[in-house]
């Protein structure tokens, strides 16, 4: 698997809750930070929006996911709010954005 289908795997698997994508396109070299052409949301984003709190917890606590804004601006939480994202994944993110900064 090349660089550039790693990453589309990683950001497959964070959209689709998918840790056990997410898991392998990073041992197959995907880049953490990789970003969505069109929406620039990285892995950690993506889980975010569709509340996978395993996935983001994984990204962010074993992966070493970045807690940063996605290419528009916007932080975890900002987007876990436009999503309407669980409470689970609200607290998490929000705790987790609040200790990296």
């Amino acid at each position: 698997m090349d660089n550039a289908d790693a990453n589309s795997s990683l950001l497959y698997g964070a959209y689709i809750g998918s840790l056990k994508i997410v898991r392998e396109a990073l041992e197959q070299g995907a880049d953490i930070e990789c970003a969505e052409a069109g929406t620039a949301l990285t892995a950690l984003h993506l889980a975010v929006g569709r509340s996978f709190v395993d996935v983001a917890r994984y990204l962010i606590e074993e992966a070493g996911a970045t807690i940063k804004p996605d290419g528009h601006g916007r932080w975890p939480t900002v987007i876990a709010a436009q999503c309407r994202a669980t409470e689970e994944m609200c607290d998490f993110i929000a705790a987790r954005e609040a200790a990296s900064g």
